[in-house]
């Protein structure tokens, strides 16, 4: 069997360059091939992560239930010397193990007026019981 030294030397040339191509095997990478994503295009509108200014400060918190059930909670909010704008209260009432909210609430003052102290009110209802709860107020001039 006569083959020529130049046949032999093409092989070995094209075995070598489709070895190239192909990918590794996963004992010698150790990792799988990558898989690539697409991210859809963004509007380019940012949004403020927090919008207003806190005025937590001004703001005061006199009663909240926390038994199962419908629950109020009560304060006052003079807002600051300056502050333009309407004035959002929240109260959340939260499970202190877990940090879930069982219930959330809020009142909005439209265009309230600086340094006129205003009488708030909230009310919601929460439907789990024996659970330890926290409120938690917010005050934002928007």
């Amino acid at each position: 069997m006569n083959i020529s030294v130049a046949y032999l030397a093409g092989i070995l040339v094209a075995a070598t360059a489709l070895s190239a191509c192909s990918p590794p095997h996963s004992s010698e990478a150790g990792n799988p091939p990558s898989s690539t994503t697409t991210q859809a295009a963004t509007t380019g509108q940012a949004k403020p992560a927090n919008p207003g200014t806190g005025i937590i400060e001004a703001t005061t918190m006199t009663s909240c239930d926390t038994a199962p059930g419908k629950v109020t909670a009560k304060g006052t909010v003079t807002p600051p010397a300056g502050a333009k704008g309407t004035v959002k209260i929240t109260v959340s009432w939260v499970d202190s193990k877990t940090s879930a909210v069982l219930a959330h609430g809020e009142q909005t003052f439209m265009d309230a007026a600086a340094d006129e102290s205003l009488d708030w009110v909230i009310n919601a209802e929460i439907s789990k019981p024996g659970v330890d709860v926290k409120c938690v107020l917010g005050a934002t001039v928007l």
